[in-house]
Parts: C-alpha cells; sequence; structure tokens
C-alpha cells in the first residue's frame, strides 16, 4: 500500500485533535508498510471482542488489550523503542501527558526489557481524554500517565494500547 492511501486510512480513525498530525504523518512516510498494517488492523479488527493480553499486528506491531478500573493517582510512564496508540472500547480516562524534560523523580533506570521508565511527576502536563471516539498517538518523548479516572470516581474500561516499534 503507497504512502497516500496509508494517509487516507490513518485520517479515517477517530484520532483526538491533540494528537501530532506531522510527526505521524512523518513516521507514516518513513514506514508506511508498517503503518498501513497498524491502520488495517485497526479498521477491520473486532477490537471490543479482541483477547486480553497481547495480540500480534504484523510488521513488529502488537496490542496489548486490558481490562480495568481506572485509577485516582498513578505515575508517568516512557519509551524509546515504541510508540503507543491508546484507545478505548468501553469507557473513558484522562491520559496525563507531559514533555519527556519535565519529567522528575524517577523510579528507578529505564527498563530495556520493558521498554519503560516510570516517573513519579511531571510539570507542564495536560490533561487528554480517551474513549472510543478519542484516540492518543503517544511518542517517546511524551511522558503519560495514563488509566486515570474522568472524574471523582474510578469507572471500567476496555482498553486496547498498540505498540507501534520506532
Amino acid at each position: 500500500m503507497n504512502t497516500d492511501t496509508t494517509l487516507r486510512l490513518w485520517q479515517a480513525l477517530p484520532l483526538a485533535p491533540e494528537n501530532d498530525w506531522p510527526a505521524i504523518q512523518c513516521q507514516i512516510t518513513l514506514r508506511p508498510a508498517l503503518w498501513s498494517a497498524v491502520a488495517h488492523y485497526l479498521s477491520t479488527a473486532d477490537l471490543d471482542h479482541l483477547p486480553l493480553g497481547r495480540n500480534e499486528i504484523g510488521e513488529g506491531a502488537y496490542c496489548n488489550v486490558q481490562e480495568y478500573d481506572t485509577r485516582l493517582e498513578g505515575k508517568y510512564e516512557v519509551h524509546r523503542r515504541y510508540l503507543d496508540i491508546q484507545l478505548l472500547t468501553r469507557g473513558q480516562e484522562l491520559v496525563w501527558v507531559a514533555p519527556l524534560a519535565a519529567c522528575h523523580d524517577a523510579e528507578g533506570e529505564f527498563d530495556t526489557a520493558a521498554d519503560c521508565q516510570l516517573f513519579l511527576r511531571a510539570t507542564d502536563a495536560r490533561a487528554l481524554e480517551v474513549s472510543p471516539r478519542r484516540w492518543l498517538v503517544l511518542f517517546p518523548t511524551d511522558a503519560h500517565m495514563p488509566c486515570m479516572a474522568l472524574g471523582a470516581a474510578p469507572q471500567p474500561v476496555r482498553k486496547v494500547v498498540v505498540k507501534v516499534p520506532l
């Protein structure tokens, strides 16, 4: 599939307006086969009925399907080898996003096997809503605290986190 077709597939998905569309376009241009495989999967898979856990997509991409109750407290996380596409098939949550440079109080070293480092706090963070109609793309420069309650009480959600290799 060519780059233009892949771009059109991505433009048809319910991405939140806060996403960095130029950065997404750049990634699509660099690896159109990968991004086409992910867009096709997200457009055709029955996301609400995928089995919990890891589901292979292809081209090195996969998704983790989770069901949980949102939280009132959390930690920021960052990744180096993958970017995240976070979407909910049921419920809604907030994901706090901050620049990686604004993270403080690292909890340990970067875990290369898990492709993750945690931080206890960050400045310049903004809360972004994730729902079935507002998907969020997070790059390695985006520290993010996912799974946060929208409102005063936790609620159950079903989440798909697509891991796209860089």
